[in-house]
């Protein structure tokens, strides 16, 4: 359970800096969800990866 707590603490780290960075490079609020809604598609398009070679 405390490595959980770890890795929490470390996204939440690692995404306040990621947004900071954002925001000082002059990204729009929508700019951003945009972003983080592309970069979910990518997440989700690797995920799916696996799964459609397993039905080749």
């Amino acid at each position: 359970m405390h490595t959980e707590s770890l890795y929490q603490n470390r996204n939440k780290v690692v995404a306040k800096s990621f947004y900071r960075r954002l925001k000082t490079e002059g990204f729009t609020h929508e700019q951003i969800i945009e972003l983080s809604t592309t970069l979910l598609d990518l997440v989700s398009e690797d995920l799916r990866k696996p799964a459609i070679a397993e039905a080749k």
